[in-house]
């Protein structure tokens, strides 16, 4: 018999095997694609559940509390298989674990009732602690990684003391700290002396341990416009040529040197007169002012002191960075937070404050404190003001998630101050709670229950959908 020619032979094989591959190419396509289709359908379908879950149980909730049923008690599973506890409080829909009332974590600090730190982390809401902001700072915890780049920079800081009275300032920036230096250097004989940016001298052991300590707070929303608008200004495009006298020099080289974080910011807006008109338009100028208009910062004119007339352009851009930023990265000391700025970088401990005021009353508080020494504040004294200025942007048009994104990133402040959330903040489902705990060597601390490192920004913008 005639047989095939070996090339054609080899020829059949190798087609033969192709074929085969081909086959076992698309098999093992269409099994990884049935199994990603599988794993979105799972994931899917989990995301689908617990939102359906949290809603279900918002939806009975709501029943037992028109009811008069509602039972605030939830058994929580501890590690290590041991026995469950239940805590009792105010429910919080989010993650379905009890928030603590504050009279309990107050008694608890208080070693009024029993704290078990090795099974139990209170959860708390902010300002609802039966404390001063000074005791409560007392237990506060800045987490020296979390928040390393909001304590004080300088290894060495300078703060208004009066050796005559006995008396320390501790500055804030954006907290009353102009005002305050004022009244301590010319009513209070104080000055400006060099501490440890621990304000270690404060405490047990240092040079300034039998002085009384004092500090003004201010509540964190507002704080946090404030420090936006300062850095928005001080930052801005104008600030990169000095003035002809030389004296902002040094500043204008640090802006050019800055490589500004969130540069958009600034987008179509160039000069000092374009962000003068962003918020002071020259139509509403009167005629005789309009020839005074400045073109560079720092010369008063009559935009200074008038209310924000802007459109809505510079609370977009707010919002816009509200949202960008992460809480934990702040390139100005303006915004940084409070408490770091109270507390030692290496410990997360708070240095000692005797008392503590808030901003919302400086004049008459000081009035107060200057009374204890014998002293009396200058009457209509511009400088008891500070560097007040109004608001750039118009807080009016800022956007409720906005402000719930902002309670997260101060939510250290809202904690350890005892301040109370703004009403935007504190309503179910928007996670803003404070923790209670002990450390490993069984002193108390107080801290948020999420630090803004580990928030997600859009957060609070989900959370509207349950809220």
């Amino acid at each position: 018999q005639a047989t095939m020619p070996k090339s054609t032979t080899m020829v059949q094989s190798t087609c033969v095997l192709l074929l085969m591959i081909i086959v076992y190419i698309m098999v093992f396509v269409t099994t990884l694609s049935i199994h990603q289709k599988h794993k979105r359908y799972a994931q899917h379908h989990v995301y689908t559940r617990s939102r359906d879950d949290v809603q279900t149980r918002k939806n009975e909730m709501s029943k037992d509390r028109d009811e008069g049923n509602l039972h605030t008690s939830v058994t929580i599973d501890l590690p290590d298989g041991q026995k469950q506890k239940e805590v009792r409080g105010t429910l919080l829909i989010d993650n379905q674990i009890d928030l603590a009332g504050g009279q309990q974590v107050t008694d608890v600090l208080q070693n009024k009732i029993l704290f078990d730190e090795q099974h139990q982390r209170l959860r708390f809401v902010p300002g609802t602690l039966s404390l001063t902001p000074a005791e409560t700072l007392s237990h506060c915890y800045a987490d020296p990684e979390i928040y390393k780049h909001h304590f004080p920079k300088r290894r060495i800081r300078s703060i208004p003391i009066s050796l005559k009275h006995k008396l320390v300032f501790i500055m804030i920036a954006k907290s009353g700290s102009s005002t305050g230096r004022w009244v301590m250097n010319n009513v209070l004989d104080a000055e400006e002396l060099k501490v440890h940016k621990d304000l270690s001298e404060l405490s047990p052991g240092g040079k300034y341990e039998d002085f009384s300590v004092i500090t003004f707070v201010r509540d964190p929303l507002t704080r946090f416009y404030s420090s936006y608008d300062e850095v928005f200004y001080r930052y801005g495009p104008w600030m990169r040529e000095s003035e002809e006298n030389g004296r902002y020099g040094s500043w204008a080289d640090h802006v050019r040197d800055t490589d500004h974080p969130h540069q958009y910011i600034y987008e179509n807006i160039a000069t000092f007169q374009e962000f003068q008109d962003a918020f002071c338009p020259p139509d509403i100028i009167p005629e005789e002012h309009k020839l005074k208009r400045p073109a560079a910062p720092r010369r008063p004119n009559w935009c200074s002191n008038q209310p924000t007339r802007e459109n809505g352009t510079l609370a977009a851009t707010f919002e816009r960075f509200v949202f960008e930023y992460d809480g934990v990265s702040p390139w100005d000391v303006h915004l940084h937070l409070q408490v770091p700025m109270l507390s030692n970088h290496e410990t997360g401990r708070p240095a000692r404050v005797s008392e503590m005021f808030s901003t919302e009353m400086s004049t008459k508080h000081w009035e107060d404190i200057v009374s204890r020494y014998g002293e009396t504040l200058p009457e209509d004294d511009e400088s008891l003001n500070g560097r007040a200025i109004p608001r750039r942007f118009n807080p009016k048009l800022v956007s409720i998630e906005a402000k719930r994104r902002i309670c997260h990133i101060a939510a250290i402040d809202y904690c350890c101050l005892n301040f109370k959330l703004p009403v935007e903040c504190n309503v179910e489902g928007v996670d803003v709670s404070c923790a209670l705990d002990k450390d490993e060597r069984g002193d108390y601390r107080i801290q948020p229950w999420s630090h803004p490192n580990e928030v997600s920004r859009t957060m609070s913008k989900v959370r509207t959908e349950f809220g």
